[in-house]
């Protein structure tokens, strides 16, 4: 079929059971149309818009992985997507925004680039194998049948993480380059760039406790975990950059820095009580630090008896070896015990964490 048929179909905006498979289709305006079973697979689609336009059974598949994007630059704007397919397509630069996408399959497909700002989707959403990479989830909502997992983010990150790449995100291509964004009623949005690159650690925070709250309501407790520790990484990161921001109080910016103490401490020593080895580390090199301290201030013990003395302290038992000590070392004894009374309770909650994620 030629563009200019195509083109005739579009104004009926009704276009039903037709083949347009295997063909390159450029800037194409499909927006507000109603497509049903309308096949586009191993088709190229470069700057097409389907924005506002109802698509049912439509397929997006490619008949293997493809090196170049199949969809290249497409908006699926506000669109309603039922029973679509995009099995091993290879999706870039595209614009999912305020669509609703209901009972899809995105298996094996790669997704470069993407904006998916208030995506909604719904039904059954299959992300098997597939490959999210650069792509913003910013307040993009997941039905109880969208499995979108940890192992679909390429490299373990979120495009908000990468300042660069963000503000060419941002900037670059949005509507087709003609640097206007509008909103979900087609209204020129007051969106400033800058703004939106300073807020990316607070969108990167609410993005992963957005997957950690989606990943532990589904009983996928390993990745739950995982994104509570990047959300608590990311919720550094923007109290960090709040000390350079004019519109964050003075205030907030000295409570801030408690709050950061403690969240790196919390990180360094316990990967905030999700990492065992960083917890088994901890340990040792409390066991080690109080046992060159000890040998330091008494005299009497060479280091092997100082590790020994170290040991019993954090299990709360006491030494004979140490008789008639300083009020220091009395001191650092009841210190020790203290900390080791903590850390094996730390690590019975971590090691219980772990049995139950197993």
């Amino acid at each position: 079929m030629t563009t200019s048929e195509i083109n005739v179909l579009i104004d009926t905006k009704v276009l039903n059971d037709i083949d347009l498979g295997g063909q390159t289709l450029e800037s194409l305006d499909f927006s507000g149309c109603t497509l049903t079973n309308v096949n586009f697979k191993n088709a190229t689609l470069r700057h097409c818009r389907f924005d506002e336009a109802t698509l049912d059974s439509c397929d997006f598949d490619h008949s293997g992985k493809a090196a170049e994007p199949t969809l290249q630059s497409v908006s699926f704007k506000k669109a309603n997507l039922n029973n679509c397919r995009f099995r091993y397509a290879n999706i870039a630069w595209s614009d999912f925004r305020y669509a609703r996408i209901n009972q899809a399959t995105f298996e094996d497909a790669s997704v470069d680039l993407c904006d998916f700002y208030r995506c909604f989707l719904e039904g059954v959403v299959l992300f098997k194998h597939s490959a999210f990479s650069n792509c913003s989830l910013f307040n993009t909502y997941f039905g109880d049948g969208a499995n979108i997992r940890r192992e679909n983010l390429v490299n373990g990150r979120i495009i908000q993480q990468d300042k660069q790449a963000y503000t060419k995100f941002l900037v670059d291509w949005h509507d087709f380059g003609t640097g206007v964004r509008t909103n979900d009623r087609r209204e020129v949005s007051d969106w400033s760039p800058d703004a939106s690159v300073k807020a990316r650690w607070a969108d990167a925070e609410d993005i992963y406790k957005t997957l950690n709250g989606v990943w532990s309501q589904k009983g996928y407790i390993a990745d739950a975990n995982w994104g509570y520790v990047q959300g608590r990484r990311m919720e550094r990161r923007r109290m960090m950059s709040e000390f350079s921001d004019p519109n964050v109080k003075f205030g907030t910016k000295v409570g801030n820095v408690w709050h950061i103490f403690t969240n790196a401490l919390s990180d360094l020593l316990f990967g905030y009580g999700e990492s065992m080895l960083k917890m088994i580390l901890t340990y040792i090199v409390t066991v080690l630090l109080f046992a060159f301290v000890f040998s330091r201030e008494v005299s009497l013990l060479h280091y092997l008896e100082a590790l020994g003395v170290s040991l019993k302290n954090m299990a709360g038992m006491d030494s004979d070896v140490l008789h008639d000590v300083s009020p220091l070392v009395d001191m650092l004894n009841l210190v020790q015990t203290t900390i080791g009374i903590l850390l094996t309770g730390i690590f019975g909650f971590i090691l219980g964490n772990k049995i139950r994620n197993q």
